[in-house]
Order: C-alpha cells, then sequence, then structure tokens
C-alpha cells in the first residue's frame, strides 16, 4: 500500500514537472498579447500610409491640374474691357489678371488667391454700358486643396531678363513671367515631405514678349 501511494506521488510530481507554472502562462500570454499589438499597429499603419498617399497623389494631380489652367490664362492675359492694364493685382499669394477664359466676347477679370491651405478663384464678368467688373457679378471656386505654402509665395514676377522683380506692385509694366509654386501636402505633420508643383507663364500680348 505505501508502494502505490508512493507511486501515485511520483505521478503527479512527474506531471506537474511536465506542466506549465503560472508565471510561464502569463509570460507567454504577455508576449503573445504584444505580438498581436504589434501586428495590428503595424497594420493599422500600413493602411493609414496607403491612404495618405492615395489621397497625397490625388491632390497632387489637382494642383497640376490647376497649375496648367493658371498658366494658360495668363498666356492669353489682355487689357480689360474697362481700360484697365491686363495684371491687376501683383502679390506673392494673390494674383488678378484679365483673360478671356471663355471664348465669348468678353474679357473676364480673374483672380487666384490662398485660403486656408485652399486655392481659389474668383471670376469676374463686365457688365454695364460702359463696362465695368463690379462684386455683384463675381463668382468664387475652388482649384486645389491640400496647399501648404503657408508664407512662401505662390506668384513670384519676372523681366523680359527674367530677373527677379522685386517689388512688382509699383512695376507691373515689367512683368514678363510669372512663376508659380505650389506646395502639397495633405497632412504635413506625417511623411511624405511637400510636394511642389511648379510652372511658368509668359504674357503673350506684351510686344517685347513675342
Amino acid at each position: 500500500m505505501k508502494n502505490e501511494k508512493q507511486q501515485l506521488k511520483n505521478k503527479n510530481y512527474n506531471f506537474n514537472q511536465k506542466g506549465f507554472t503560472f508565471i510561464e502562462v502569463f509570460v507567454s500570454i504577455a508576449i503573445a498579447a504584444m505580438m498581436i499589438s504589434a501586428a495590428t499597429s503595424f497594420i493599422i499603419y500600413g493602411s493609414r500610409a496607403n491612404l495618405f498617399g492615395s489621397d497625397q497623389d490625388t491632390a497632387v494631380r489637382n494642383a497640376r491640374k490647376a497649375g496648367a489652367e493658371i498658366v494658360k490664362e495668363i498666356r492669353e492675359a489682355a487689357q480689360g474691357d474697362n481700360g484697365d492694364y491686363l495684371l491687376d493685382l501683383v502679390e506673392e499669394q494673390s494674383f488678378s489678371f484679365y483673360s478671356n477664359i471663355d471664348d465669348d466676347d468678353y474679357i473676364e477679370k480673374i483672380r487666384y488667391f490662398l485660403e486656408d491651405h485652399i486655392l481659389k478663384k474668383e471670376v469676374v464678368n463686365p457688365s454695364g454700358d460702359p463696362l465695368e467688373y463690379s462684386a455683384a457679378s463675381t463668382t468664387t471656386s475652388t482649384v486645389a486643396l491640400h496647399i501648404n505654402n503657408q508664407t512662401e509665395a505662390i506668384f513670384t514676377y519676372y523681366d523680359t531678363d527674367n530677373n527677379l522683380i522685386s517689388d512688382p506692385t509699383s512695376n507691373k509694366s515689367a512683368v514678363r513671367l510669372i512663376h508659380i509654386s505650389l506646395k502639397v501636402n495633405v497632412n504635413p505633420n506625417i511623411a511624405p515631405q511637400d510636394y511642389y508643383v511648379q510652372m511658368e507663364a509668359n504674357i503673350r500680348n506684351l510686344k517685347d514678349n513675342l
């Protein structure tokens, strides 16, 4: 009888030796939890990165489209129907000029400006007799989102020799070329970095530019 009890005790001892202790089980669960958490974070980060990349690509494409539209309109800049000079406001982040953008019989007044990371476009159609450009005839639209220029110039102005004009406001008649720079970033706080869309436009209707 004593031998049987000793054999049973030995079997239980051997079984306990082969099993896991509470600490071992706890450590295993903790390691598994960390691995699952790391895998989940990796998947979430990858999904966000892919989504951001797609949004960034879309924003860049829209900025390029906007830039091409601006260039086309600047090239065809002309004197306003009220007799105003073809360039109106020549600032770093606000540029207005006259151009026929819809192939009708009238010259529209166009202004591009940045507002809260949005590049906007104002169009004023001439009206009245004599023709004038009234604020009542103004329409505003969004042409590009996620423009991150902040204080950087969108528009810079050059003379006929491609020299930068430091004060274009007081020297509009010297402007022959406009450089456009749009800094695009859907989220400036994460990668990738800012993407620059840059274009240039010559004013065709100025004689020394032909």
